[in-house]
């Protein structure tokens, strides 16, 4: 890293360009007319064939097997099981069985053990043998990893409701923990806001331990290493007998012995409270698979019926998160969902009309090699989460900054869209820890979601309407709204996280129920940057206070190689263009050596034939001073790296110039770009997403900012 590439952008420190410290709202609306670049125009094209009849763009997210799998549970636990969506749910299963016989978290890595259980039981409990060769396949990896003893928490947890382990070898979660007052070292609320929406219907579940014990013939015994008496159900810690992680194994110990003593005299208060809480996000919330889920369980436990809206809506909700396909692969694109923004699908549900009764006609052909062998047989994918007000602002971005007007009127009606889905009368689970003057203000990820809006969101949302040429008048309000709500979820430390505010109460990742180490929503270089460059574009200057700390943030959490972590994508790639990014947008001359270094950073790293990607396992710590690429370069994180150096000025570099390129010379039959690797994290370590808007309108923008550098 001796060479940089790095030069000063062109009147980075002019005059001109020095912005009055405060806060003032512009309209900036871009109603001229631009053309698109000729090399982009069928692409664009491409992209707003994409797009749905009532104005949004949404993509396939794609996780794990875990979800498929604990779908079955979930039916076969409520005792309403379907058929056609079982059998589809377990061909998606058994596609994406490697050829060892096991499952991972994510494409062309080592197999993960609890993946593997989760999916192994899920096809027992399906009606499939013993010797179905699948499972014969899955059985030898299962056992040599150690077998069930060596799974997750959430793992666990499954397997006790079927009476498969104890309920002794999951973590105890007593529905008391709901009523610590706000005073209390640990309360809810010290919880990310995901982590939230979970364990509070399992505070419910588990405290009930409603065993329903499966069928003798999908019982999974083969999968113990050792006989009943030997199993250790006891949770360990490598961290010393004096860490804060051997004591939370004791207190896990003695709230075992505690839950056995008959009297609970604030039993029923805390289990009603849960429940009372947990419906009144339902209503209101379709958003992550493992609240949804845990939350029909929970009113199930407590002796609601399967008709009843508390186990209905749920259930229906991740129905409606369901890909039925004929392809091997799961398509990018999944059935549209009626929302015009006035009317949501649980609404349209509640009225007796299915929400995707109008489906709309996206079959994109079906490459040879992904085709099946047998026709007839579908497969069923089941979501975890779908990103609807995630991938329509990204895709208005990329297309109008490639040129496709800001008053063409397909634009504008997305942009409406948007607008209609601003949460303004909902002050959710953020209100905990803001003002009690601030307003509602922010958009969510989903198509309904009032409890849970994100800064990641509202801030694209934004940036998107600050774009298209809808008049000011009807935007206005919701500038105001979102930009004090941005500002008002700052953390003290200077960033931003996604969902809540100052969340610092690091113990809740080292007890026994957090094994995947992620209950916990602090700032991140990635949010962090992209804020700065939004509220830049708002005329706000480096020496406001909010972005004085912003970019002290920023400035403390650069790596010694010049790169930014990311907590929401892969990785370094990811937090690098970000942070770039807003310290360019922020123009702040003493940033100028931080920006030169990232830049730095991102032309080590790229790739031979031009192109740049990024491993998951980068976010061990032990690997942290080794960069990891995939085998191969991946286009939505070459669009991040090529976005980076662009924003750092060295869109003239050759480095640019080969990324460029790559993306250009890898485009397929429509366009767009191919992309089997998953580039978003969920829990870094533990959960990580495909998104498959990510490959179409990642590319598309950075190519379009690197041209208009170039222009400049």
């Amino acid at each position: 890293m001796t060479t940089t590439f790095f030069t000063r952008s062109a009147n980075i420190d002019s005059p001109e360009l020095i912005r009055i410290p405060g806060f003032e709202i512009t309209p900036t609306e871009t109603s001229e007319q631009q053309s698109v670049f000729p090399w982009l125009r069928s692409t664009v094209d491409y992209m707003m064939s994409l797009q749905r009849s009532d104005g949004y763009w949404w993509f396939s997210l794609e996780a794990n097997e875990t979800i498929g799998a604990e779908f079955i549970f979930l039916m076969q636990y409520l005792g309403s099981v379907d058929p056609e969506i079982q059998r589809g749910i377990c061909q998606r299963i058994l596609d994406t069985q490697r050829s060892d016989g096991t499952w991972a978290l994510y494409y062309d890595v080592p197999p993960d053990l609890s993946t593997c259980v989760e999916c192994y039981f899920a096809l027992k409990l399906s009606g499939f043998s013993i010797d179905h060769p699948a499972l014969v396949n899955a059985r030898d990896f299962i056992l040599r990893s150690g077998g069930i003893e060596k799974t997750r928490a959430f793992t666990k947890i499954h397997l006790a409701m079927f009476g498969i382990i104890p309920w002794n070898a999951a973590p105890a979660m007593p529905a008391e923990f709901f009523l610590a007052p706000k005073w209390f070292p640990v309360t809810m609320y010290s919880f990310s806001s995901w982590a939230r929406a979970t364990i509070v219907p399992l505070l419910v579940f588990m405290s009930k331990r409603d065993t329903r014990p499966c069928p003798e013939s999908a019982r999974i015994d083969e999968l113990f290493c050792h006989s009943p008496e030997r199993r250790d159900w006891n949770f360990h810690t490598n961290k010393g007998f004096f860490s804060i992680e051997q004591f939370f194994i004791v207190v896990d110990k003695l709230l075992k012995v505690l839950e056995a003593i008959p009297f609970k005299p604030f039993r029923k208060k805390a289990l009603q409270q849960c429940l009372d809480w947990t419906w009144q996000h339902v209503k209101d919330t379709e958003d992550i698979y493992p609240a949804l889920a845990y939350g029909a369980l929970a009113f199930s436990v407590m002796g609601y019926a399967n008709d009843t809206p508390q186990i209905r809506k749920p259930l229906t909700a991740l129905k409606m998160f369901q890909q039925r396909y004929p392809s091997i692969d799961v398509p990018a694109l999944p059935e549209a969902i009626r929302d015009n923004g006035m009317a949501r699908p649980s609404e349209l549900r509640e009225l007796g009309i299915d929400p995707r009764s109008d489906r709309e006609a996206f079959e994109l052909p079906i490459a040879a090699h992904d085709r099946r062998s047998d026709t007839e047989t579908y497969a069923i994918h089941q979501q975890c989460c779908i990103s609807p007000v995630w991938d329509t602002p990204w895709m208005l971005t990329a297309v109008i900054e490639a040129g496709l007007p800001g008053n063409d009127p397909r634009v504008v009606r997305s942009g409406r869209w948007l607008l209609a889905k601003q949460i303004t009368d909902c002050r959710g689970d953020w209100a905990e820890k803001t003002s009690s003057d601030v307003k509602p203000g922010g958009w969510s990820f989903e198509f309904e979601n009032d409890f849970f809006p994100d800064v990641d969101d509202t801030i694209q949302v934004l940036t998107a309407l600050s774009k298209i040429a809808i008049p000011w008048r009807e935007k206005a309000q919701a500038f105001d709204l979102g930009v004090a709500w941005i500002l008002a979820m700052q953390n003290d430390d200077g960033g931003w996280g996604a969902f809540d505010r100052n969340q610092t109460c690091t113990i809740v990742n080292r007890i026994p129920f957090s094994d995947h180490g992620a209950c916990l929503d602090p700032s991140s270089p990635d949010i962090v940057g992209r804020a700065l460059e939004f509220l830049a574009s708002r005329n706000f200057s480096s020496e406001h206070p909010a972005m004085r700390r912003a970019l002290a943030y920023l400035r403390n959490t650069q790596e010694n190689n010049g790169a930014w972590w990311a907590r929401w994508g892969i990785n370094y790639l990811y937090g690098t263009w970000c942070a770039i990014t807003g310290l360019a947008a922020m123009r702040d001359s003493r940033d100028l050596n931080r920006i030169g270094n990232g830049v730095n950073w991102l032309l080590s790293v790229q790739r031979a034939d031009g192109g740049f990607s990024e491993l998951p396992e980068t976010y061990r710590p032990h690997q942290q001073t080794r960069f990891l690429s995939y085998a191969e370069s991946v286009p939505s994180q070459t669009a991040w790296a090529l976005m980076g150096l662009t924003a750092g000025g060295a869109a003239k570099s050759k480095g640019a110039e080969r990324a460029a390129k790559w993306l250009l010379t890898h485009r397929n039959a429509h366009g767009s770009w191919d992309e089997k690797h998953y580039t978003g994290t969920g829990f870094p370590l533990h959960f990580y997403i495909r998104y498959h808007g990510y490959r179409h309108f990642f590319p598309l923008l950075a190519l379009a900012r690197y041209y208009r550098a170039l222009e400049s």
